[in-house]
């Protein structure tokens, strides 16, 4: 009986096929191992007033590369706290930038007791950013500090940006944001303010960043929210229009009778109204 024609072919070509596989896999890995990893993260953050600086690099198996030490700072903000600040990530070319010959990355680290996933590319002039955080720690950032009380739980996400590197107005994006074991405490309170659970989704366009059907769940005080953060090249000073309700739990309203004293009006269905700036809010 003769021999199937595909069988002789692929016993005659097995040996080719293992090769090219071979030489393919370690094209890669001499791609992946060489990758300009610090010059293409600095060449995508510099336009958007970033800086970003490592102490080492290392081949990370099977492919990509290990950063240590790895800041990112804003060259325009008076706070002197890096943005981004992590022992070591994760780094890898992003495929799709490189077949569109535009070399990005895609990065994972650990980040705040949770993990970050970023891809980074350069797109029409700007940077094009795509991101998931995971159970960040809200008490771990030092972006924004709060000089009169503090925030703690958990914060995860997904979204798309897009960012200029020249006009603040031109920035576009959106998301998805959650958050778990939201507490936090103020001088208006006696102790801890549980908030719960809280969702929210959010737009990036015009230099405003509007934030959509904010809700809480589960906590002592429950909070509706909605409104703009007008954006400023240093964030302590991104102006805030946002009106809110706080409605308290039937067993914790009088923990917060001092609180509620001191606001422009009791809880009820009439919003609040939070203006002035990230460094230095008010109530109205």
């Amino acid at each position: 009986m003769p021999e199937p024609a595909s069988a002789s072919f692929w016993r005659t070509h097995l040996v080719q096929i293992s090769y090219a596989v071979f030489g393919l896999v370690l094209f890669a890995g001499f791609l992946f191992a060489t990758f300009p990893y610090s010059a293409t993260l600095s060449n995508v953050l510099e336009p958007m007033g970033f800086e970003f600086s490592s102490a080492t690099q290392s081949i990370r198996f099977p492919f990509g590369a290990e950063l240590t030490d790895v800041r990112v700072r804003s060259m325009t903000s008076t706070t002197p706290n890096p943005v981004f600040e992590s022992s070591s990530i994760t780094i890898a070319p992003s495929i799709l930038s490189l077949l569109v010959l535009q070399p990005g990355v895609r990065v994972t680290s650990s980040l705040y007791d949770g993990v970050a996933k970023v891809t980074l590319r350069p797109s029409s002039g700007g940077t094009a950013i795509s991101y998931n955080l995971d159970a960040l720690n809200i008490a771990k950032q030092q972006l924004l500090t709060f000089s009169e009380g503090t925030a703690s739980g958990t914060i995860s996400g997904d979204g798309k940006l897009w960012l200029s590197p020249a006009d603040l107005d031109a920035d576009t994006g959106d998301g998805e944001i959650s958050s778990a074991g939201l507490t936090i405490t103020s001088a208006l309170a006696s102790g801890p303010i549980h908030l719960g659970t809280a969702a929210a989704s959010f737009k990036l366009e015009h230099g405003a960043l509007t934030i959509e059907g904010l809700k809480t769940s589960g906590g002592d005080l429950f909070v509706t929210a909605s409104g703009t953060i007008q954006l400023a090249p240093d964030p302590a000073r991104s102006t805030l229009a946002i009106q809110f309700t706080l409605m308290p739990a039937p067993a914790a309203g009088s923990r917060f009778a001092v609180m509620f004293a001191l606001l422009p009006h009791p809880p009820n269905t009439r919003p609040y109204r939070l203006s002035g700036t990230l460094s230095a809010p008010r109530i109205d």
